[in-house]
Order: structure tokens, then sequence, then C-alpha cells
């Protein structure tokens, strides 16, 4: 059988085990539910199923799975019977999960030769949204139009594309490209989270909505499992936040968003959580305790402190709960963190949260005008976390 992007042939001795595979593979690309469980059924009718294994590896780390490696050693061991470029595929995508100057460099080299990989292509693009600074609005969306050609009536490359272009500014075009998505799988979670994102961006709560409340009518049974259900259930809490119905959308957050219940990997599940109790602490002015699950939490995520994004997250965190301790925390984590390019950031995001809390609020605002525009991109994520320190930086301004 063979891949159906790639066009190459998958090495599998069972052709249930293969269309399985490319089953996984289209759940994977639209964060939907089943994809752990087609995989794991390939690898029982074809337990040397290499291609299988190392997709099974990138579901279990991506949601963080505690035996993730026994997936990759599986799919390093079953790679040996594999073909060349089976083999390579594997590799490049390996590396990524792992994310090296060297890893992407052959990534972007691999591509060259396989532009229909969307698998390696889409975890290359996410590592730039998290790592490529100021830069990334330009190298994701470069990365996307350099396989167009090959993948231009793709579902999920359209709704990538389309996510890029409007996080790069072009949100007419991101628009049109995300709608022919959904057009074409409309049960997409992947799809839905990028149109909802575009939205945000534009201020159109009430669209927004409108549009996730009857995407979940329609589609909600067969994505209640999916990665990225959590997430669409937080724009739609957010959008009702925004829209002023706070008690169904705190509502929404806690059966669907926080630690305990949401359906995300790590820093989704981070950025959900911080992102929304921050939003509320800075408009109602009142601290909430924080449950042991988002305490749980952020120990999960605490090596990755020196990050911008997860400093921003986690002392967000804290904020909401007017944990001025847990802020301090945070500050000597990130000073004690080995050098990087990015801790200032860290630090800068960390200390104007806690200069906020304690009521210093024109020290607050200074900090933040030192964090350049392009430093602000560079904090990682999508324009969500860029908006969300505009209003931190609004409320000082405020409040001063």
């Amino acid at each position: 059988m063979l891949d159906a992007r790639t066009g190459k042939p998958l090495s599998s001795e069972s052709a249930e085990a293969a269309r399985l595979y490319l089953q996984a593979v289209d759940l994977i690309l639209g964060s939907e539910s089943g994809a752990a469980a087609a995989l794991d059924r390939a690898l029982e009718l074809d337990k040397d199923f290499a291609m299988a294994a190392a997709a099974r590896y990138y579901v279990a780390l991506d949601v963080g799975e505690t035996d993730a490696g026994v997936f990759r050693e599986w799919a390093v061991r079953a790679a040996l019977q594999a073909s060349d470029w089976e083999r390579e595929h594997i590799e490049v995508l390996i590396g990524l999960m792992a994310p090296t100057a060297a890893a992407r460099a052959r990534a972007l080299s691999y591509i060259e030769t396989m532009p229909g990989d969307l698998l390696v292509i889409s975890q290359l693009t996410r590592n730039m949204f998290f790592y490529d600074g100021p830069e990334k609005l330009q190298t994701v969306l470069a990365v996307f139009e350099s396989v167009e050609a090959t993948l231009a009536h793709d579902w999920a490359f359209l709704a990538r594309l389309g996510f890029a272009a409007s996080e790069a500014g072009q949100r007419r075009r991101g628009r049109a490209l995300i709608e022919r998505a959904l057009a074409i799988r409309p049960q997409a979670l992947y799809s839905i989270h990028a149109l909802a994102h575009l939205l945000h961006d534009e201020g159109a709560a009430a669209e927004s909505a409108a549009l996730l409340r009857d995407w979940l009518k329609r589609h909600e049974a067969g994505a209640r499992n999916g990665q990225m259900y959590g997430h669409v259930q937080w724009h739609l809490a957010l959008s009702e936040w925004q829209m002023g119905d706070r008690d169904a959308a705190m509502a929404r957050y806690l059966a669907y968003c926080a630690p305990a219940t949401t359906t995300c990997g790590p820093i989704l599940t981070l950025a959900d959580c911080g992102g929304f109790l921050l939003r509320d602490y800075l408009k109602s002015g009142q601290p909430r305790p924080l449950g042991k699950d988002v305490l749980d939490h952020i120990e999960t995520v605490w090596s990755m402190l020196g990050h911008p994004f997860v400093a921003l997250h986690v002392a967000a965190l804290y904020a909401s709960a007017g944990d001025i301790a847990g802020l301090k925390r945070c500050e000597a984590g990130i000073a004690a963190a080995a050098e990087g390019d990015k801790l200032a950031v860290s630090l800068a995001l960390v200390s104007s949260l806690l200069y906020y809390v304690k009521g210093e609020y024109l020290r607050a605002a200074q900090t933040l005008a030192g964090i350049s525009p392009g430093a602000r991109i560079g904090i990682g994520g999508s324009n969500v976390e860029r908006i969300l320190v505009d209003l931190l930086e609004a409320r000082c301004q405020a409040r001063r």
C-alpha cells in the first residue's frame, strides 16, 4: 500500500495495518480521537511496522504518556527492516521530538525531496512556532509555501497554511484556506481551532462562540477524546468570557480545560489554564486559589521555566492566585537556569506579574515596555500570547 501523501510504499505485511496507519495519520493531523487505538491495532497486526511505531511515539509524546520511550525504541528497532525512505522519515521525525539545530537542518533538507511528508512538516513548524523567535512568522509560512505545489488540495495542509498565514497577518487569505480545509474534512479539531484563533485575533467573540457551538453540536461525539478538544472548548469559554458570561465561561473551563479535565498535552494545557485564569484575574481583580491539579501541572512543566512561553503561563497561574511567593519562586528558578538567549524575557514577564500583584503598576508597566515587539513574538505559541501580554500592559497603564 502507498502512503497517501508521499506516494511511497509502506513496508507492512498487513494491508489492514497499513490502512490503520494511514487512518491514524489523518487523525493525528486533525487532532481527532482514535489515533493511538488505530496505531496500537496496526502494531498488533504487524509488530515490525516501523512507521506505525514511529507515529505511536509521536502521539505518546504529544499527550505526555509516561512510557513514550517504549515506542521510540520499537520504531528504531523495526526501522532496521524498513525501506530507505521510511528509515529517513523515522529518523527525522524522532529527531524533531527533541529539537536541535541539527534536527531542524536535517528536516528542512528532507522535505526538499519529500514535500508530501506532512507529519514531519507539521512537527517541524510546531517547533518553529515555539522556538524561532521574532522570525517565526516568516519561517513557518515559508516552510508551508515551499511544499504548497505538492499538498495544495490536502485538507490538513490547507488548515496549517491558513493558520500560518493568519498568524503572519494575512487573515483574509488564512480564513479562505481554513474554510477550504473544513469543507473537505469538517470534523477536524485542528481546522476548527485554527479558525477560532483567527476570530480571536479579530476580536470576533460572538462569531467565534456561534461557530464553535454549532461545530460542537455536529462533531463533539467524534472529537471528545481528540488532543485539541479541550483547547477548542477553551476557545468557546474565552469567547463566552469576552461576551460577559463569566459564570458559563468558568464552568466550561473547569469542565473541559483545567488540568484535571482537559484532553490536551502538557504545554497546551498550561497555556489554556494560565491564559484563562490570568485574564479573569486581570478583569475581576479577584484572586482564585490554585487547585491541586494546577499546582501539580506547574511541577510537570517546571524544568522548562526558562522558556518565555512557559514562564509567562506559570507566572500567570501564580498571579491569578495572588501568590507572591510563587512568583518569587519563578524568579529564582529562572535565575538558576542555565544560560539562554530568552532568559531575560522570561524574567521580565515573571517580574512584571509580580509587580502587578504587589500593586506596583508603574514598575510593572516599565518592565513590560522593555520587551520589544520582536521579543514578544519570540515568546512562542501564537498571537494569543502576545494579546495576553498586551492585556496585562493595558491593565498596568490603567492602574498606574
